[in-house]
């Protein structure tokens, strides 16, 4: 992995989480980002997929707080 990428692919997960994104959402679950098409070992992926699950669980895990409610008219 390249300096840098596995705490981006971590800080890409916990934003996903914030929106509110599925788990499923995680980008190396495309096909296009799988070592049979991008050609990384098996291990490589997997590194990348656990970095942005990692970020996205602790941010999943986080309680919500300071949520902005907008009063009703």
């Amino acid at each position: 992995m390249k300096p840098g990428e596995h705490a981006e692919l971590e800080r890409q997960g916990a934003k996903a989480a914030a929106r509110g994104e599925a788990w499923g959402s995680n980008p190396m679950l495309r096909a296009l980002n799988m070592p049979p098409l991008t050609g990384e070992s098996q291990q490589e992926w997997q590194r990348r997929y656990d970095a942005w699950r990692v970020g996205y669980e602790r941010q999943a895990s986080r309680p919500v707080t300071g949520v902005w409610i907008r009063p009703s008219r």
